[in-house]
């Protein structure tokens, strides 16, 4: 056979391996190209259970203003306050609203830190420390609420008369979860009556404030004095 006859076969084995090694490749990059299989779906964001540990808890911690009582523009003594008052003379209420909106049962705690109480005033360098708990149970989408009634019993001084003496503070509420937390402020604020030593009422203000939680540690001693 001549040298000619043997280049055909021999083209045409090469253009056959060629189109092969063509195909393989190009199948290996298909493969290699195709669509990575769907993840698995992921549980739906559950809320964070509440957490506990052997030194204490983590609560969600509402501190709450509130100004309850009349501020008089005299000392007990009939004597005129130096100075300038708390806040002006007038007539102040403080209703504070707890709306638990999750579906589950729990209990909050509640304490007082007491600034004002009358005449006695904690200006620093004093200090005031926090009342005693008490707790409350609140149903799934149930609310209550605090007003200066309930913050004077629970500062043991319940009020003997209409117009009780000007109480300043925080009322602290710690829940196991976030809560709705409103406070709605009233003020009958006063003029004195020109050549008379008295005071009427000038008209009345109100307003309405959404109190943010913040999460705290409570320490096991005091987490142990909850009701």
């Amino acid at each position: 056979m001549s040298r000619n006859a043997w280049i055909v076969p021999v083209v045409t084995l090469l253009l056959v391996g060629m189109f092969w090694l063509g195909g393989a490749a190009t199948s290996q990059v298909a493969v290699a190209r195709a669509a990575p299989a769907p993840a698995a779906p992921q549980a739906a964001p559950q809320a964070a259970p509440q957490q506990i540990t052997a030194k204490g808890i983590y609560v969600w911690n509402y501190s709450v203003k509130f100004v309850c009582g009349e501020q008089t523009a005299n000392l007990p003594t009939g004597a005129p306050i130096l100075g300038e008052p708390p806040v002006k003379p007038g007539n102040y209420a403080t209703e504070i609203n707890i709306h638990n909106y999750n579906y589950r049962d729990i209990k909050i705690h509640k304490k007082l830190l007491v600034m004002v109480k009358g005449d006695e005033v904690a200006r620093e360098p004093k200090v005031t420390g926090p009342g005693p708990f008490t707790s409350v149970p609140l149903g799934p989408d149930t609310a209550t609420l605090d007003d200066c009634n309930a913050i004077w019993e629970m500062a043991h001084t319940p009020p003997a008369g209409p117009n009780p003496p000007i109480t300043i503070g925080y009322l602290v509420i710690l829940s196991p979860v976030d809560l709705d937390v409103d406070a709605v402020y009233t003020a009958a604020v006063y003029n004195k009556v020109a050549g008379a030593n008295v005071a009427q009422a000038a008209g009345i203000s109100i307003d309405v404030e959404r109190v943010a939680g913040k999460r705290v540690f409570v320490p096991a001693n005091f987490a142990n004095q909850f009701p």
